[in-house]
């Protein structure tokens, strides 16, 4: 459906000065339906779910970026509850082109505005096995959404963290690679947001200008020497783009650096001496998106480094260790089992700890951290939700017990749900189509559903109304 707010005329005029040959035709694509399209979760599977009508690939996200033929009810498909797919557009799928550029060697990473949680999912597959990953959001409300996608999406080595760039810029050196998707006025998301188009001014460009150069002031003492740093926008005007590139580079000195390999239809933006790239969606089929990479100088080694970890904690013996069985049995002696001030057990994997303590000595608030495990209760131990979803569970480790579409919808709405009776009591972990959903606990009688109630589905029955009447 056609947007109602009008495209800002003073944009209009803005966009005839910078690009007088494709003014015309960028302003016609802001008119346009957008697509919509999807990402693959390599570590959960190499197939496309069924319940998607996929129409072709992404090129430059191949092999798990995929364009559908328009937008389902995600909603009503419990794979994505599961996981199993991230629905992201497809321009943001641009940062996977630089997975070359990042080494073999694990990398202590962060995604610095990463709400919802799009880029750092992707991160969490490009990045080399064994890196870690800090994502982080200012606004709690935000970052909590990016701790549930952070957790759905199965990563084991992942912190999300809530606070501002200058307090994570006190962790001098700590990171090998900083991806910086910054606040931004928003003109790429013209097609698709009424209040992008409704909120934009010239004043606001300034404002956001000023607030990415504290932004990556603020940040770049965090980036180590050799280090890579992603900046990126979903804006078109040059002041956010091509300027704060040139601000990187000439007044914070780092060192522009070219994707390896650019499939078509990206070209290298013509409005910068340096190598940056624009998503325009007169060109491709993806919304607006600006990128560049650049690399903060090393005088000794001209690629990343990492730092090896040296946690300051020793494992606490007389926490429940049986609760690792819970675990792949390659990951059991990697981790060591922590316990959280709200009563929950989590698996650190050992590179994470020196890292989570170094967040912890800056007072950087921590909303999840490595493998959450288990809740204490008494002598008992319940699995935490996100164990279901996480790479790291052992699938062995408990009954499982296959739920159809409608069931699985009502299990993730909380409700009550009727188990066979030839379940076995106790805890069971509930899948769809094989796909980890979550745990229950079943009683014989009944079934205790042990879904978040945060997570749950609102209205399901508007969901299950709208399966019956497409079937």
């Amino acid at each position: 459906m056609a947007l109602q707010h009008p495209i800002p005329p003073l944009f209009c005029d803005y966009l005839s000065e910078l690009l007088p040959s494709e003014a015309e035709a960028l302003l016609t694509a802001l008119e346009d339906e957008p697509s919509v399209s999807v990402r693959l979760n390599a570590r959960k599977t190499t197939v496309a779910p069924s319940s998607l009508p996929l129409d072709t690939a992404v090129p430059w996200a191949n092999p798990v970026g995929f364009y559908l033929e328009g937008r389902p009810t995600f909603a009503a498909d419990p794979l994505w509850h599961a996981g199993v797919y991230y629905v992201q557009e497809a321009s943001s799928m641009l940062l996977r082109q630089v997975a070359p550029l990042l080494g073999e060697k694990p990398l202590s990473a962060l995604d610095l505005c990463a709400a919802p949680g799009g880029k750092s999912t992707l991160l969490l597959d490009i990045l080399p096995e064994g890196s870690t990953l800090v994502s982080n959001e200012l606004i709690r409300s935000r970052a909590q959404v990016l701790a549930e996608n952070i957790q759905k999406w199965g990563g084991i080595r992942s912190v999300v963290t809530s606070t501002e760039a200058n307090k994570l810029g006190r962790l001098k050196e700590q990171f090998d690679f900083i991806l910086v998707d910054a606040p931004c006025s928003g003109e790429g998301m013209f097609r698709k947001e009424e209040e992008a188009r409704r909120q934009w001014t010239p004043a606001l460009v300034d404002s956001c200008a000023r607030q990415q150069r504290e932004i990556l002031e603020d940040i770049w003492p965090a980036l180590a020497p050799g280090g890579l740093m992603v900046y990126s926008t979903c804006t078109f005007n040059r002041q956010e783009d091509e300027d704060m590139l040139a601000y990187l580079i000439e007044e914070l000195g780092a060192k522009p650096v070219a994707l390896p390999e650019l499939p078509e239809p990206i070209t290298p933006s013509p409005l910068s001496p340096y190598p940056c790239y624009r998503m325009m969606p007169h060109r491709l089929r993806g919304e607006g998106l600006f990128m560049a990479v650049v690399r903060k100088p090393d005088a000794e080694v001209g690629s990343v480094r990492t730092k090896p970890a040296r946690p300051k904690s020793k494992p606490n013996a007389k926490l429940p260790q049986e609760v690792l069985r819970w675990l792949r049995p390659e990951l059991r002696a990697e981790v060591t089992l922590q316990s959280l001030p709200d009563g929950t057990l989590t698996a650190l994997p050992l590179n994470l700890i020196s890292l989570v303590e170094a967040l912890q000595d800056k007072k950087i608030p921590i909303l999840t951290s490595g493998i959450p495990l288990a809740e204490v209760k008494g002598r008992d131990c319940l699995p935490l939700p996100a164990l279901a979803l996480s790479v790291g569970l052992d699938e062995e480790a408990f009954p499982r017990v296959e739920l159809t579409q409608e069931e699985a919808i009502r299990y993730l709405a909380r409700e009550a749900v009727t188990l066979s009776p030839d379940t076995p009591r106790g805890l069971v972990l509930v899948t769809y189509e094989c796909y980890p959903l979550g745990f229950a606990k079943h009683l014989g009688n009944r079934t205790n559903n042990l879904y978040p109630q945060a997570w749950r589905i609102r209205h399901p029955e508007l969901l299950l109304s709208s399966l019956q009447t497409k079937g």
